[in-house]
């Protein structure tokens, strides 16, 4: 994790400009971190298909 939190941090400051606020960073770490969330999970199987999401988001609107 620490790799990873090293390599989101380089990629951000490598975009930050004169008009980048401490939100903007904010948002994109969080962005990023979110990303990588979906992809240890999409790895791990723990994902629908878009069939099972409608079906779900069917019973949740209920």
């Amino acid at each position: 994790m620490e790799n990873k939190l090293k390599e989101h941090l380089l990629k951000i400051a490598n975009k930050v400009t004169d008009n980048t606020s401490l939100e903007d960073v904010y948002q994109q770490l969080s962005l990023l971190a979110d990303i990588e969330e979906s992809e240890k999970e999409e790895a791990a199987g723990q994902t629908l298909t878009h069939e099972e999401v409608v079906s779900k988001s069917g019973e949740w609107l209920k």
